[in-house]
């Protein structure tokens, strides 16, 4: 019992075909690899890293460690018109966001203003991410980062853009 053109195909078999071609699209759609790993290293701490690693509609992604170890996923976001640059933080099931600002050496990126060029920052702060991680709990309400100092201190400070970064946008290769 074969099916000979399209026109013959039943129409449950056509909804099953079509839910796998919709899930690929879906998902290739959402995230893409980046053609090199943007690094950002804290200067309090060089063992803490966000290693962003593909591309979303609106945002980098990849993950927040500390001494090699992964410690949840971390992305940052290119501003809409009006709006900041933002980060978001998420492991086991909490999450948190806040507001990246953009600096070239010491002078803060404005959007409003020509210089810096967004593509020539090479520092950024993640305003509130130190304050989240202190009052990140489990589902047994215990502190998750609360006393791990070093991160907390990485959290709070200044954050090195590698140079395969312009800004938060990537270097092509």
């Amino acid at each position: 019992m074969g099916w000979s053109s399209p026109q013959s195909t039943p129409p449950f078999m056509k909804r099953c075909l079509l839910i796998p071609l919709l899930l690929w699209t879906v998902a290739s759609a959402t995230a893409a690899p980046l053609p090199l790993v943007c690094e950002l290293t804290s200067e309090q701490s060089a063992s803490t890293k966000v290693r962003l690693t593909e591309r979303t509609a609106r945002s980098l992604k990849g993950v927040f460690m500390q001494n090699s170890r992964v410690l949840g996923i971390f992305q940052t976001g290119k501003p809409k018109p009006g709006r900041d640059p933002w980060w978001s933080f998420q492991n086991q099931g909490n999450s948190a966001r806040g507001l990246s600002v953009l600096f070239k050496n010491a002078e803060a990126w404005n959007p409003y203003q020509t210089i810096p060029r967004p593509q020539d920052t090479n520092r950024v702060l993640f305003v509130g991410l130190a304050s989240a991680l202190w009052n990140w709990s489990t589902s047994d309400s215990q502190s998750v980062f609360r006393e791990n100092r070093e991160l907390l201190r990485a959290a709070a400070g200044f954050w090195s853009i590698s140079s395969t970064c312009l800004g938060g946008r990537i270097v092509d290769g």
